[in-house]
């Protein structure tokens, strides 16, 4: 079940861009995991071999997290996965004991024509109907219409006047807005960053061990 707190807040389409938040989700190490981890596997190996684990296995946890956040993102909106995973870029970086696993999330407010909607062709008799959310359609202002511009784009746009021009293009939610609406997905992403990690560093460090660079 969405999480997203209202469809309201969803249609955030006034015509003006968002700004450019950039929230990271990021799993800073606490000293007691990397101890825990750390006597567990260091009876095998030394502490150059486990630190070159533990880097490869963050990289890869940062990588699952982003994969998350497209399914999470994707499952109740009909932003598509690639559009999703253009916005979003997994880091990990410090050493074991300064250790940070995370993704950055930066977009802007997204065209409406990013998101399902109809009519698919020009029309400027028929307002549009929209769905950002799955299952919930809402038909867009009066006044708004579905147009062609010179470049080959199709959006949705409005007049600022009665005047023909000028015409603005609708916006929808961010890429960042959306994951910060869904705690679903918050926890989710956590939990997979956290257990991709784990799962990991114990195969990176058993490659390594086997003579593999």
């Amino acid at each position: 079940m969405s999480s997203y707190s209202s469809t309201k807040k969803a249609f955030s389409g006034s015509g003006k861009v968002h700004g450019s938040v950039m929230p990271n989700i990021e799993f800073n190490w606490r000293r007691s995991d990397y101890d825990r981890i750390v006597q567990r596997l260091e009876k095998i190996a030394n502490r150059t071999t486990l630190r070159k684990a533990i880097n490869r296995a963050a990289k890869r946890a940062a990588d699952c997290g982003v994969t998350f956040i497209k399914r999470g993102i994707a499952a109740d909106t009909t932003l598509s996965p690639t559009d999703i995973g253009k916005k979003v870029k997994p880091y990990a970086h410090g050493s074991p004991l300064d250790m940070s696993i995370g993704v950055k999330i930066s977009d802007t407010a997204r065209p409406l024509s990013d998101f399902s909607f109809t009519p698919k062709k020009p029309q400027y008799r028929t307002a549009p109907v929209v769905e950002i959310l799955k299952g919930r359609k809402q038909k867009w202002d009066k006044g708004a219409f579905v147009a062609k511009m010179p470049s080959g784009h199709i959006g949705i746009f409005q007049r600022e006047t009665d005047e023909r021009m000028p015409i603005i293009q609708k916006t929808g939610p961010s890429v960042t807005g959306l994951f910060k609406e869904n705690e679903n997905v918050h926890q989710m992403v956590w939990e997979k960053i956290f257990e991709t990690f784990e799962q990991r560093v114990e195969h990176e460090l058993e490659f390594l061990l086997n003579g593999n660079n």
